[in-house]
Order: structure tokens, then C-alpha cells, then sequence
């Protein structure tokens, strides 16, 4: 089957990443199955509390569903990201990742499922 529906797909909970006290939750929805390019699309949220910092060893690009996200580029911008807002993460790239509330992410990454 070429095409995969995901019906309803943001109301399904979004899974802890297990770094306590860092209140973070990500969810791989879909992955292609391309062993040269993959890409694997999902869920980031984060919740107030201590920040996460992250290295990217592949590109994503994220859409701000909803809430707020500051994201800190190592060496870079600061950008504080809201509901409608892109941005992109080339691969080497690294983020410290906060959130005064909340905010929830749609991923799409160049990775196989489940590799972070």
C-alpha cells in the first residue's frame, strides 16, 4: 500500500521519552521504508520544566501545532516558536529545547523509525 491514513493522528497520547526530570514526549508516526533516504515523520512535545538539549545526526523539519517552544541554537538564535511557525534543523545541528507552558510539534526527519 503506497498511501498510509492517519486519521486523527494529533488526539493520540504522545509517548514519554524517559529523561526525567526533562518533561519531553515523542512519538514516531510513520516511516519509509527507503534504507538510502528515510524519513520518518511524528510528534515532539515539551512541557515547563528543565530544558533538553539535542544534537541532530540527521535534517528535520518541525511545524508548531500548538503552545510555545524556545529553541536555543548552540552558538546561534534564540527563537521562541507559536502555532504556525517552521523551522529546520540541518544535521550537526545542536538546540537546547524549553518551554514556559507547553508546545507540540509535527516532525518530519531524514532517520529510520525509532533512531535518535
Amino acid at each position: 500500500m503506497a498511501m498510509r491514513h492517519f486519521e486523527g493522528a494529533r488526539s493520540q497520547e504522545i509517548d514519554s521519552m524517559n529523561l526525567d526530570p526533562i518533561k519531553a514526549y515523542l512519538t514516531d508516526l510513520a516511516s519509509s521504508n527507503n534504507e538510502n533516504a528515510p524519513i520518518t515523520a511524528g510528534f515532539f512535545r515539551m512541557e515547563a520544566g528543565e530544558s533538553l538539549e539535542y544534537t541532530y545526526s540527521y535534517d528535520e523539519c518541525k511545524l508548531m501545532l500548538e503552545g510555545e517552544m524556545t529553541l536555543s541554537e548552540q552558538g546561534g538564535a534564540t527563537v521562541t516558536l507559536r502555532p504556525g511557525d517552521v523551522v529546520f534543523f540541518d544535521r550537526g545541528t545542536t538546540v537546547i529545547f524549553s518551554s514556559r507552558s507547553s508546545g507540540t510539534v509535527f516532525y518530519v526527519g531524514q532517520r529510520k523509525e525509532g533512531e535518535l
